[in-house]
């Protein structure tokens, strides 16, 4: 039987993100589950975790078995529901393609609902404005000063870093207005932001007490977005 050939990913890496915004696959009472990392207002860190998910443990694991011969570790979901797995070290590249995946996560803590389908603990849509409650595992993008294009970096090969803009791909009028709500909250001066697998839109905002979140709203048209990216 011919081995299975794991092939790069060539999209939006998450890099240099906190530990709560990227998913982790984790041994728990002798199984392997999905989890994360969580803030709540009270200080505390929860580690909420599913068992709900066994499929995309096991594409996780897959991959992470056989660059680094053990499975568990972190992994992404992009916009376009890509399940992107980093492995550290490896000489062929660090993130690699597992597959997709669309099943909905959620988790359950303490009788709250942790969503990143924009809802609040209790279950309740949030509005563009309104303080993000939901887990932090997201691809980041960042808005530009100005507020009217929006961009990512990507390194193309050795020592080379490409700026990959939407205005490329849609021009430069249809970015200004996908980024227009954008910068409506996150401020014309620009910065980073999050998607998630639902195709909502998180960002950062700092206030006097450190760093919150603020819901942004939902990726409607995805042909005024950037294109799905690939793997070679």
């Amino acid at each position: 039987m011919a081995s299975k050939k794991y092939v790069r990913f060539e999209g939006n890496c998450p890099v240099n993100v906190s530990r709560d915004a990227k998913y982790s696959v984790k041994r728990q009472e002798g199984n392997y589950v999905v989890g994360i990392l969580y803030r709540s207002d009270e200080g505390e860190i929860w580690y909420p975790s599913s068992e709900d998910h066994p499929e995309l443990v096991e594409m996780v694991n897959e991959v992470k078995t056989h660059f680094t011969g053990n499975p568990g570790g972190a992994f992404y979901i992009n916009e376009y529901h890509q399940v992107i797995v980093p492995v550290a070290g490896n000489e062929e590249g660090d993130y690699y393609l597992a597959g997709e995946y669309t099943s909905p996560i959620e988790f359950e803590f303490e009788d709250k609902t942790l969503s990143g389908d924009a809802k609040d603990l209790d279950g309740n849509r949030l509005k563009p404005g309104n303080r993000w409650v939901g887990p932090h595992p997201g691809i980041p993008y960042v808005l530009s000063a100005g507020g009217k294009d929006i961009y990512y970096k990507l390194w193309v090969r050795p020592q080379v870093e490409r700026e990959e803009r939407l205005s490329r791909h849609i021009g430069k009028t249809e970015a200004e207005k996908v980024a227009l709500p954008i910068a409506e909250i996150k401020g014309r001066e620009g910065g980073r932001f999050y998607v998630n697998e639902f195709k909502q839109i998180f960002t950062p905002q700092s206030n006097e007490f450190g760093i919150d979140y603020i819901y942004v709203g939902k990726l409607e048209d995805m042909s005024k977005w950037f294109p799905k990216p690939h793997a070679g």
